[in-house]
């Protein structure tokens, strides 16, 4: 039980028990990934699928009734995982291959989303 004691339920273990579920709910938005030394590789990048919620907002006109019922979007961004750290990931979807190698340099279409708005992220295989 929850530190029970005389039908009180203590403080302490009501924040610990708060702290676990946070835990859990975080856990799902990192990916598990060593992003330390990827180098230029472009295959050992993780190709990720992310759902994420955006913000929404209207200038015009409407009623407090329609914004009630106002539902956030769920994003949905793919890309190579370049990091995640800090509360921000981080991934680009285009990159430039090297004429002498089979690396990359360069890389375009890049997203930034702060990990707390992320709702899941999932490992996506490339067919070759």
């Amino acid at each position: 039980m929850l530190g029970i004691k005389d039908g009180a339920i203590k403080k302490r273990d009501m924040v610990m028990a708060k702290r676990t579920k946070t835990k859990k709910i975080q856990k799902s938005k990192i990916l598990n990934f060593n992003f330390k030394n990827l180098g230029n590789d472009i295959s050992v990048y993780p190709f990720v699928e992310i759902r994420w919620t955006d913000i929404e907002g209207d200038s015009g006109w409407s009623d407090t009734k329609s914004l009630k019922n106002s539902r956030l979007p769920i994003c949905v961004s793919k890309g190579y995982l370049l990091s995640q750290s800090k509360g921000v990931t981080r991934i680009f979807t285009d990159y430039i291959e090297t004429k002498e190698k089979t690396t990359f340099d360069n890389i375009g279409n890049t997203t930034i989303i702060p990990t707390s708005v992320i709702e899941s992220i999932k490992k996506i295989s490339l067919k070759k």
